[in-house]
């Protein structure tokens, strides 16, 4: 017996012990009858067969409870209505008892017998549908404080990251327009030559934090998307040299489609960069439930494969290490999953899982 049905079994007493009681009494009464001890009441069978079913489902309520997705908080609630079950029923029956003519002490046995396995089946009942409904309501209420913590947190990193920006692009475009001037004294300054590119990747880097931060919130508004479509106008918007794109089938997916711009946008700059100009890109559905993104460049090192959803991790001289990163944060935040592996032809292919596709 493992942990978790150890601890059900010992929290659940009340249930299977009364259940055990009940099981006992029938085989008791059973062999009573048969023996032809005490004469059979009327309408005894059916008073019998029904208490020996509820024993069984009470087994089987047990049994299931440990593998169920119920609380261990919830087994004491169960506990109460199925002795309240018991009880309640036992005494409107009392009643019942008091007015209606009973053949026997025999009789009168297996009904209270009856009465408190049936009552107590219906607490039983009652008190599993109330512990379900407590449970659902108690994970709506974590989803709900989580995605609220979650946009707290994403909304002040973008706040900071917009305010870093701005205090970064200031002094920048101020010595950008320096670099300039100078540069117009000096056209052939080596130096203010080479400073140029650098102020370029300071531009590309304050842009991609924002992005990263921006890109990190919870998809609330989720539209269809033609997949197709959607690849075709990101491959537009990127210099893709000489490299191919090929877009296998169709299909429309349930997604942000401005973040999902900036999926295929970075894993297209990612192929070309890593993969050459001349680089072949595929995209295409996945299974039932997903896409993939597919080039036939040198790949992904084994060693790197972990690491390269790290923000700031480049394999490039002239990389930033942010838009694999961008990548995971927009499938996160869209509830999906990324696998990364290796190409049919020897590059990377991305496979993105738990899409709600249209067709």
């Amino acid at each position: 017996m493992d942990d978790t049905t150890s601890a059900a079994a010992r929290s659940l007493w009340p249930v299977w012990g009364l259940s055990v009681v009940l099981l006992l009494l029938l085989v008791v009464e059973a062999a009573t009858v048969l023996v032809g001890v005490v004469p059979v009441p009327g309408g005894y069978w059916v008073g019998f067969v029904s208490s020996l079913l509820v024993v069984f489902g009470v087994g089987y309520v047990v049994y299931w409870i440990p593998g169920s997705d119920l609380s261990p908080a919830r087994y004491q609630r169960i506990n109460r209505w199925w002795v309240a079950g018991a009880l309640g029923y036992l005494l409107v029956n009392v009643g019942f008892m008091a007015t209606l003519p009973t053949e026997s002490a025999f009789q009168v046995f297996g009904w209270i017998r009856w009465a408190i396995g049936f009552g107590g089946g219906i607490g039983l009942l009652i008190g599993l549908f109330e512990a379900r409904a407590i449970e659902r309501e108690v994970a709506e209420e974590r989803s709900r404080v989580r995605q609220a913590e979650l946009r707290r947190e994403r909304d002040r990193l973008e706040e900071f990251a917009s305010v870093v920006s701005h205090d970064l692009r200031n002094p920048l475009n101020v010595v950008r327009g320096r670099v300039d001037l100078a540069k117009e004294a000096h056209p052939d300054d080596e130096h203010l030559a080479a400073v140029e590119p650098a102020l370029d990747r300071m531009d590309e880097i304050i842009e991609e934090t924002l992005t990263l931060a921006r890109e990190g919130k919870i998809v609330d508004d989720a539209d269809d998307v033609d997949l197709a479509d959607c690849v075709r106008e990101c491959w537009s918007r990127v210099d893709t040299a000489d490299a191919t794109l090929s877009v296998d089938g169709s299909l429309t997916v349930r997604a942000d489609r401005d973040r999902l711009s900036h999926v295929f946008e970075n894993l297209f700059r990612n192929a070309i960069e890593h993969g050459g100009s001349d680089v072949t890109v595929r995209v295409g559905p996945l299974g039932e439930d997903g896409f993939y993104v597919e080039d036939d460049g040198v790949g992904i090192p084994e060693e790197d494969v972990d690491r390269v959803r790290e923000t700031g991790f480049t394999s490039s001289a002239d990389g930033t290490g942010f838009g694999l990163a961008i990548v995971d944060r927009i499938v996160e935040a869209h509830g999906w999953e990324l696998r990364i592996d290796d190409g049919a032809e020897g590059g990377t292919r991305f496979e993105i899982s738990g899409v709600d596709r249209r067709s």
